[in-house]
């Protein structure tokens, strides 16, 4: 038998054939607990939100640039290196300035 406390034990009760509303039994259910305060300085607030609204763009760009990728690949041979300087600055985009988001001018292999 195992050492492990049981935490809650909830159930879904349901007329129909899916779904159901949860009913907590034993224990509190996990959705009722306090969230947790943010342990950060106020003065860096500012700085984390560039910093993650910056890494959400170079996520979408990134993935922008892998599907244009593959789908150069299946379209031709060596598809992604003849579609690579339009690949990449179509992805480019994605972050708002072009080039590598710094600012600076895209590169040009082909044309």
């Amino acid at each position: 038998m195992s050492t492990e406390k049981i935490k809650s034990v909830t159930v879904l009760q349901s007329d129909e054939d899916f779904g159901g509303v949860p009913e907590t039994l034993y224990g509190s259910s996990p959705g009722k607990r306090k969230k947790k305060k943010k342990k950060q300085a106020r003065a860096l607030k500012p700085f984390e939100k560039m910093v993650f609204s910056m890494a959400k763009r170079y996520d979408k760009a990134s993935k922008e640039y892998r599907d244009r990728h593959e789908k150069s690949n299946r379209k031709k041979k060596n598809g992604w290196i003849k579609d690579f300087s339009k690949n990449y600055n179509k992805a480019a985009n994605k972050l708002g300035t072009g080039g590598l988001g710094l600012g600076m001018p895209g590169i040009k292999l082909f044309e």
